[in-house]
Order: structure tokens, then sequence, then C-alpha cells
């Protein structure tokens, strides 16, 4: 194939709720879409056809990447949109074929805004790659890979020419039953990297520990993840995921008022090399937490915006009220002498 061929490929399992809209901000913007059905019950795979989707139907074997590749396995497309039903597409359909034809990387990050139950953020993924030139790994929070299993070179997509909504968990239980699957899937993964013993890839060990903290603290599982966290400190000093962990771990303590130990973690995340302002931005909520507001305002003073370790992009408006409740907070205290 020569002509410039974009398809829309997801995976779904009872997502009657989320598919339709998600395939209506898709018209336009994709020459054809691709529904990979794992066993839906709820009429999915018959809304999926209804809309012009060219429906697929498989089988769940617990692992994401081998869902998405197979779900690519019988599309002939020059490119391949990876999206999800809880996805809202924003595109400028000519731009996104212009900047395509251009001859970007085989992997392309585009901006995804999440909203999160801790508050919405903005952060990129690779959602847009070359069937041809990369495939899926990982049982979960899989990520493209080439051939020899080297990582693809990648660029960005302008905002203004793509870009995804992903949408929040509806209800607390739906988000809990999400995070254990994927609590589930990392422990799996973990199980089977320890029987490799040393042969173990040490960077994916690291990986797997740091998604595995995340997932038991979206759980609601804080001294799990915790435990993980820790973990992941002691084995692998020195790495960004060590520096991703201390970050998970601040935030844990600092939301179950171990402010003072939080203060402890943010000077370690100073002294890897974290953002100075990230680092203000934790240590001045501690810092209110445990009675200094006068203290918190002058470190938030200098903050413009709220970028974490991973490179999660929080909405300005939380930096606004928790700027606003400092302040509030400093008229009400007396200043230190």
């Amino acid at each position: 194939m020569t002509e410039l061929h974009l398809a829309a490929v997801l995976i779904v399992r009872d997502e009657a709720e989320h598919l339709p809209a998600c395939l209506e901000s898709l018209t336009g913007v994709a020459d054809e879409i691709h529904v990979y059905d794992t066993g839906s019950s709820d009429g999915t795979p018959d809304l999926a056809a209804a809309a012009g989707a060219v429906v697929t139907r498989g089988t769940w074997r617990d692992d994401f990447a081998a869902a998405r590749n197979e779900a690519v396995a019988g599309v002939d497309a020059t490119w391949v949109l990876a999206a999800d039903a809880d996805h809202r597409v924003t595109a400028d359909p000519a731009a996104l074929r212009r900047f395509l034809a251009a001859g970007p990387a085989p992997a392309l990050l585009v901006e995804v805004e999440d909203e999160h139950h801790s508050g919405p953020y903005r952060q990129l993924e690779t959602r847009l790659y070359r069937p041809a030139e990369a495939r899926w790994t990982g049982r979960v929070h899989e990520h493209l890979v080439r051939a020899d299993g080297s990582i693809p070179a990648r660029a960005t997509v302008p905002d203004d020419v793509l870009r995804l909504r992903h949408l929040g968990h509806a209800t607390y239980a739906d988000r809990i039953r999400r995070a254990e699957r994927d609590v589930a899937l990392a422990r799996t993964t973990l199980d089977e990297l320890t029987a490799q013993g040393p042969r173990a890839d040490r960077r994916q060990v690291a990986a797997t520990l740091l998604a595995l903290g995340r997932d038991w603290a979206a759980a609601d599982r804080h001294q799990s993840a915790v435990d993980t966290f820790e973990t992941l400190r002691e084995l692998f000093p020195g790495t960004p995921e060590w520096v991703q962990a201390t970050d998970g771990l601040a935030r844990l303590v600092l939301a179950s008022g171990y402010d003072k130990l939080c203060l402890v973690l943010v000077e370690q995340l100073r002294e890897a090399g974290a953002d100075p302002s990230y680092c203000d931005w934790l240590a001045a909520q501690a810092l209110a937490q445990l009675g200094d507001p006068h203290e918190a305002a002058l470190l938030l003073a200098g903050v413009t915006e709220v970028v974490d370790t991973a490179g999660r992009r929080r909405d300005p408006a939380t930096l606004r009220e928790i700027t606003a409740l400092v302040h509030r907070l400093q008229s009400l205290a007396p200043l230190r002498r």
C-alpha cells in the first residue's frame, strides 16, 4: 500500500455506554474503524457494526498487548490510531493527513486529556503508529516496540492537529474494579520476570514494579502501593523509575497526612533532579498542612504550572485552587517571628 491510509483500531468489551460517542468522534478522521471485541454481553459488537465499524470477535487472554496485536492483524493500513471506547477524538483531518504524509517517526505521541479521579491532567501517549514497523508488548500498560524489541523513534503530533480526551470512570466501583484487574495483570508479569532469575530485564522489572505501585494506589490499597514503591526504591536507585516511585510515594504520604515524611521525599526528588517547580508544589502542600502557610505561599509564588515526574501536566485550575486555599490560610495565621 503506497497511499496514506489511517485506520482507528479499538479493543472493547461491554462498552455499549461509551462506544457510540467514540465512534462518532472518529468519523471523518480515520478512513476505517476496526473494533476487536473480547467477549461483550451488552450488545457492543452490534452497536459497532451499526455505526459502520469492521467488527472482529476474539478471546481475552489477560494480555492487552496481545489483544491490540490481534486487533491489528487483519488491518491493511499505513497508520493505526489506537483508541479506546472511553476516548473522544478531536482532530483537524486535513492537517493530520499532511502531518502523517510528511513522514514523521514510526510512533507518534498524542496529547491525552485525562479526567482522572484525583484531578484532570494532560499527558503524551503513543497512540499513532505504523503497524509495519512496530508492535505492542506488555500484558498491562502496554507499549510499542520494533521487531528487535527496541523502542521506535517517536515524534509529537501538535495538539491542534489531534488530541484525545479520556473520560473518567463513571463510578468508584468501576475504578476499583479496573484497578484490581490491572493489579492482577501486573503481578502476573512480575511473577514471570521473577521466574527468569538473573536473566530478567532489570528495566522491565523496575517498570513493572512502578506500574504495580500505581495500580495498587488506584485500587485504594495504599499500604500495598507504599510497599511496592519502597521495594522499587531499594532495588533500583538512580533510575527514572526510582524518581517516579519516590514521587508516587510522596503523594501517598501527603494525602495520608505524613507531611514531614513528604518533605523528606521532596528533598530526595530535588537531589535526583526533579523539576523544582513540581517539588515546590508538593512541599507547599505539606507545609500548609503542617501549619506554615506563609512558607507554602512563598513556594507557590514561583510555580506557574504543575508537571509531575511522569510528564503529566495538571489542570491550571488545580494550581489556582491550592494557591487560593494557601492564601486563605495565610490570612488567618499569624506571622512567625
